[in-house]
């Protein structure tokens, strides 16, 4: 418990420092959140590199998984040994496209804790919004669903039937879980979905 709060400490310093350094900058917190949010996207651009790579070697696994599920589907033990050792084999890693998403989520919480602490003034606003306050007229949430879905189509979520439901459900979750969040936090996440998917674009086109 000791070192997750450490580690908690630690990241919500740096997003403290940076998001400072960036209000120098900009002379509004709403602009710093922005660009705090594209500077963690260069930062994790390798792991999205990575992301990258292990979702492109899990489509092209799909066809010999589909072997396998028709081939041990009354036997889900079996299955689920082959499917590992096909992985093992090909040196995929499943829960590779999941990684920016698992570093996303401390990054929200610690953004979150700085929000709280009073750094960011309580009458800080940006464009309609009060930046730890809701989103009063819920546009934030519902823009934060639309790119979720977007961002889901350009890395090619529905070519992948394991991901196809979660395409839709996603979204619908994004908006669910962030009209309550305090619009920084909104910002933030809905900053990052545009810069996935401008990103996940360039590195389609280079890989063409």
């Amino acid at each position: 418990m000791k070192y997750i709060s450490g580690i908690y400490g630690l990241l919500k310093g740096v997003i403290e420092a940076m998001l400072v350094f960036m209000h120098h900058l900009t002379g509004n917190f709403g602009l710093a959140i922005i660009g705090v949010t594209i500077l963690m996207k260069i930062i994790l651009l390798p792991l999205t590199l990575k992301q990258d790579k292990s979702m492109k070697s899990m489509k092209k696994l799909q066809p010999e998984l589909d072997k396998l599920k028709e081939k041990y589907k009354g036997d889900p033990k079996m299955l689920n040994q082959k499917t590992m050792e096909l992985y093992q084999q090909h040196k995929v890693n499943p829960a590779g496209g999941c990684l920016p998403l698992l570093v996303q989520l401390p990054i929200l919480w610690a953004l979150f804790g700085v929000l709280r602490g009073g750094i960011v003034p309580q009458d800080s606003t940006f464009l309609w919004m009060e930046l730890v306050k809701p989103d009063p007229f819920y546009i934030l949430p519902v823009l934060n669903g639309v790119v979720s879905f977007v961002q889901q189509k350009v890395m090619g979520s529905s070519d992948n039937p394991q991901m196809k439901n979660m395409m839709y459900m996603f979204p619908i979750m994004m908006v669910f879980i962030s009209y309550k969040m305090p619009a920084g936090l909104q910002i933030y996440w809905l900053t990052s979905s545009l810069a996935g998917v401008i990103q996940q674009y360039l590195i389609m086109k280079r890989g063409e």
